[in-house]
């Protein structure tokens, strides 16, 4: 195998290792949206907070599956 090839490899094993940290991520804070929207649901400012930083990661996931 060449070196390009393997370069290659390498970054979309990362690319790949980037996605499903973001995919954790975007879970754990839906499970945290989840409990706050039930407990507290006129926390307005933190459950927007919440769904702001949800939807920056799935940009990202977006931009990562882009350069795939």
């Amino acid at each position: 195998m060449n070196k390009k090839a393997l370069e290659g490899l390498v970054r979309e094993e990362e690319v790949n290792q980037e996605i499903a940290d973001i995919k954790k991520s975007i879970r754990h804070l839906e499970i945290e949206l989840d409990y706050i929207e039930n407990k507290e649901p006129h926390n307005y400012k933190y459950i927007r907070n919440l769904e702001n930083r949800i939807d920056e990661f799935h940009k990202q996931w977006e931009k990562l599956d882009e350069t795939k």
